[in-house]
């Protein structure tokens, strides 16, 4: 099964599992990412999925800014889509409960693309956010230097690539207890609810085999940004990786004057 079907298949039930199969720190750990990205004129939610980053991204940013989600699943896209409509009923019933008004927030647009061919013009993006959807990127896709270039393509300069993602805690003996609940808790409870158990196999073992959060700086750095970082979270089972496109005095004065 394609990775694009099987993200149709499990769309029904994809929020209730993350939260479940997380204890609900998915959505902690997403915060973080959404408020690194805020700071964007231009945010694009890269692999949105359900658009849990997008929506959390838009509580933090401007009601000036364009939030944009990219999926290649139509299915996780119309899950998106209903979560973005529902959120706007809800505000609106909390501002006529509480008699105000409410500073218009940004919206959010969704869009049917693949990441291996973004479709936005050079430099134009000022925060590209991706929350664990990364490893599907990267993790034995024969075109994953593709995408971390096409990330690198849209940036402007000055812009900022956001990831928060599984990693691989440093204690062993942690490591080999976190392996163990990927490998096995996370297929047998995905498969409960969804019926989709191949589908949660692979995101347990992906995320068993997924580089330490060291390789993915190097790897973002081998795809052309000249500035990484990285944090650990939660004794290391996820990271948030930074990614700044930095460019030199003089290609910025020439970009400049263009």
């Amino acid at each position: 099964m394609s990775l694009k079907l099987m993200f149709d298949s499990v769309a029904r039930e994809y929020d209730l599992l993350n939260s479940v199969l997380t204890w609900k720190l998915d959505e902690v750990w997403r915060g973080f990412c959404a408020r690194e990205c805020a700071s964007g004129a231009f945010i694009v939610d890269l692999c949105c999925g359900t658009g849990n980053l997008a929506l959390h991204i838009s509580n933090y940013s401007s009601s000036r800014a364009l939030v944009v989600g990219l999926d290649f699943s139509r299915a996780m896209l119309n899950r998106a889509l209903s979560k973005k409509l529902k959120e706007k009923r809800k505000r609106r019933c909390n501002d006529i409960r509480q008699n105000k008004a409410r500073v218009n927030a940004c919206d959010i647009n969704f869009i049917l693309a693949d990441a291996t061919c973004l479709p936005f013009r050079h430099r134009c993006i000022d925060r590209i956010g991706v929350s664990f959807s990364f490893r599907n990127l990267v993790y034995r896709n024969p075109n994953a230097m593709t995408c971390l270039k096409e990330i690198v393509r849209v940036l402007q300069p000055r812009g900022k690539f956001v990831c928060i993602e599984t990693s691989q805690p440093r204690p062993r003996l942690l490591r080999i207890l976190y392996h163990l609940y990927l490998r096995k808790v996370v297929p047998f409870v995905g498969g409960l609810v969804s019926r989709r158990e191949s589908a949660y196999r692979y995101l347990g073992v992906s995320a068993t085999n997924f580089p330490a959060a060291e390789e993915i700086a190097y790897m973002l750095s081998r795809a052309g940004f000249p500035e990484v970082s990285f944090k650990r979270m939660t004794f290391g089972v996820v990271a948030l990786h930074l990614g700044n496109k930095i460019v030199r005095l003089e290609e910025d004065h020439r970009i400049e004057k263009l």
